[in-house]
């Protein structure tokens, strides 16, 4: 029985609509905001969903997508009083119920905020300027309301698989064909000082098995692929070449010729650098057993570089009779923060794939356009946006996992020396194939269908459906969940201006705004969204496939100049002014946060204040499961979740500036060592230094007001650096 089987037969425990509880409003003193909510123990379920996240999270890759169990912790501390807090946990896995209330995320991103508020039974509306966001999102909400398994997408991929399944084979000495699991290429370059032509490896090794003892080499000259011991540390070819197996032409960052030993800089490519030259060198196949499925390696063949050849015949052929379905505008190189992976010479999005990668994606791009049902076309098209990452020429190899490690897996473009080429048809193997991508969703609609959540005293418990919680249809218009037609509402537009939200109309607005500029979303998203406007999916203005993501239009900065910062404080500002505008009297927004930068958390700190919204408190929850690719020993794993009711009024416009009590600054310290002393008890949740600062600094935001300068304050740009350098 497979995962998504299962999770069929989960028994959801639905609300009859007599047992429900209709919101009214918040309490006016809430579990969350005295700080009573039992944050150990939500950082250990944190811990495990990042092991474990809800299928929804895993139909299609988000950056810095928030946890569930988050967003759910705070709707639970909200809907208690102060002295409920015993029920934390009966109403976190019960009748949450938040039926009748209206959720808004102004910055909607991967969605989270909104599915989990959407469980609970409220109607919501999410803004996000991104195009591919708000696609993602409007997916997830709609989850429960797709068929993976109709019979038109069974036919599709049936039809595209027997075209693309024979270039994914290789004849194996002794044995005949064989099914190709991966295929592994190496970049070569020509050295500028003395012509040699060589591929640059960081290594000689494809694989190892710390388990079996074992590890997968090959020979640097020939590319003989050798099954040795693991402490093995060269290997003598029969070809009479010695391989020192760690000693690449690649070390950390940098390329060294093997002719004369000449340096240079892996992204040193000359002014005008050309798109990189790769070559086939090894395989790993499939063999049938009696017991199951094995796994072998062989060094590339003539034959199988024929086979390629082929394949990139038929892709001419294909392109000259249907046109091209690849996209082929520019890669955006205004506004960008990273200048990857322009300087590596890839100049269109197309040429982040190989050929017969390119073949697969429009022979299943073009037939995914002429799906008739909207809704399979849509599932179809999330899918195929999904394997874009683990089906280009900057897929890695895990080389301990065997298995690959998809584009964006460090939030950026890791430019790949050695990329990993998978059959993209195989079914149950083989990370990332477009079959096991459509696995995926079945397991999410599975989910949606009969959700759960997870159980602090292990395992997960079925959770509580609301009625008329699914939507069906996301709408684009606010309006329609206001006036009770729609479930959601999802707009690709900034938030600077809700216009389509009346004045306190919004009981929560939950949310994770940008984090200054810790990550450029757009500058990522644009790769899907290219893809996007060739499957005709991108809605307008987006569905021109000239237009670009809103790179220099997102809120995330991509340089620290003054202008960007105040770009960033202005922006950020009215945005706060406008989630006032729409909150009820008695409405809460709660919102994340986290940065190591004082002046980050002075531009949040001095838009906030100015904006007519009261912090009634801070406090920490864990942002992140276990530590990924893109962590080290400084990063910040707990956010800094900011709970504000509407003030009386804003602010007027004045030279005052925003300063901190310096009664509050030592009452900020005190309180985030109190919290770290408390959390470093379970020492498993990781609150660290970087953790405690981070707080520290969110709590001194917190207590910022508008006033002239006096003694007794302390401008809040000052006050932040305090944190930095212990002062008082």
């Amino acid at each position: 029985m497979t995962p998504a089987q299962r999770a069929s037969q989960v028994k959801p425990l639905s609300a009859e609509p007599n047992q429900q509880t209709t919101f009214t409003a918040f309490p006016k003193g809430t579990l969350l905001e005295a700080g009573k909510v039992p944050i150990a123990e939500i950082a250990e379920l944190a811990l495990r969903e990042g092991q474990c996240t809800n299928p929804i999270y895993r139909v299609h890759r988000w950056f810095a997508r928030r946890l569930g169990s988050q967003f759910r912790a705070i709707l639970t501390g909200l809907s208690l009083k102060p002295e409920e807090a015993d029920r934390f946990w009966d109403l976190y896995l019960g009748d949450l119920s938040l039926d009748g209330a209206v959720v808004l995320d102004p910055f909607v991103g991967g969605g989270t905020s909104l599915v989990e508020a959407g469980r609970c039974g409220a109607r919501v509306i999410g803004y996000d300027i991104d195009p591919v966001a708000t696609f993602i999102t409007r997916f997830e909400l709609e989850t429960a309301s797709y068929d993976p398994l109709s019979p038109e997408i069974a036919t599709l991929c049936a039809k595209v698989s027997a075209q693309i399944s024979p270039f994914h084979r290789t004849t194996v000495p002794d044995k005949g064909e064989r099914v190709v699991l991966h295929h592994f290429w190496v970049e070569c370059r020509t050295c500028k000082a003395c012509g040699t032509t060589f591929e640059i490896h960081p290594h000689y090794q494809l694989a190892y098995s710390k388990e079996k003892g074992l590890q997968w080499v090959f020979c640097k000259s020939c590319h003989e692929v050798s099954e040795i011991p693991i402490a093995r540390k060269e290997i003598r070819c029969g070809c009479g070449t010695r391989t020192r197996i760690a000693q690449g032409t690649l070390d950390q960052g940098k390329v060294i010729c093997p002719g004369c030993g000449d340096v240079s800089g892996l992204g040193e490519r000359g002014d005008a650098p050309t798109r990189p030259e790769w070559r086939l060198f090894a395989q790993e196949y499939l063999e049938e057993t009696r017991t199951g499925v094995t796994r072998h390696f062989k060094t590339a063949s003539k034959g199988d570089r024929i086979r390629y050849g082929r394949a990139r015949n038929l892709l001419e052929d294909v392109e000259k009779t249907d046109g091209g379905f690849a996209p082929t505008r520019a890669i955006p190189a205004d506004g960008r923060s990273d200048a990857r992976p322009l300087i590596h010479g890839f100049t269109r999005y197309r040429d982040l794939f190989n050929d017969r990668q390119l073949l697969h994606l429009t022979l299943l791009g073009q037939a995914i356009t002429r799906v008739e049902d909207p809704r399979s076309r849509r599932l179809l098209a999330i899918a195929f946006s999904e394997h874009l990452t683990t089906n280009c020429m900057y897929t890695a190899y895990a080389f301990g996992y065997r298995r690959i490690s998809p584009m964006f897996s460090i939030h950026g473009y890791r430019h790949i020396t050695r990329p990993v080429e998978i059959n993209p048809w195989l079914d149950g193997i083989g990370r990332g194939t477009f079959p096991n991508v459509l696995g995926k969703i079945a397991k999410a609609v599975a989910f949606a269908t009969a959700p759960t959540n997870l159980d602090p005293k292990g395992g997960r418990k079925p959770a509580m459906i609301y009625r008329q919680t699914v939507a069906k249809e996301v709408s684009t218009h606010p309006w329609r969940v206001l006036g009770g037609s729609s479930r959601a509402s999802i707009s690709t537009k900034t938030s600077e201006s809700l216009e389509g939200i009346p004045d306190g109309s919004i009981d929560l607005i939950l949310t994770d705004p940008p984090y200054f500029d810790n990550l450029s979303y757009s500058e990522l998203s644009d790769f899907y969204l290219a893809w996007h406007q060739s499957l005709g999916m991108a809605e307008p203005p987006y569905d021109n496939p000239a237009i670009a993501a809103p790179i220099k239009e997102n809120l995330a900065l991509t340089d620290r100049g003054d202008q960007s910062i105040e770009v960033y404080r202005n922006s950020l500002h009215r945005i706060f002014c406008e989630c006032r505008r729409v909150l009820k009297k008695d409405g809460i927004m709660v919102f994340t946060y986290h940065h190591k930068s004082p002046v980050a958390w002075d531009a949040l700190g001095d838009a906030l204040v100015r904006s007519g919204l009261k912090c009634a408190t801070v406090l920490p929850l864990r942002g992140e499961g276990q530590g990924g690719l893109h962590s080290y020993d400084g990063t910040i794993k707990w956010d800094a979740v900011f709970v504000c009711r509407k003030g009386s009024q804003v602010p007027s416009a004045s030279s005052d500036n925003a300063v901190v009590p310096r009664t509050a600054i030592k009452q900020a310290k005190e309180q985030a060592s109190a919290y770290a002393e408390d959390l470093a008890k379970t020492r498993q949740i990781g609150f660290r230094d970087p953790d405690r600062l981070n707080l520290e600094r969110a709590m001194i935001v917190a207590s910022a007001v508008i006033a002239p300068t006096h003694p007794d304050f302390m401008p809040l740009s000052d006050a932040l650096k305090t944190s930095s350098t212990g002062g008082p």
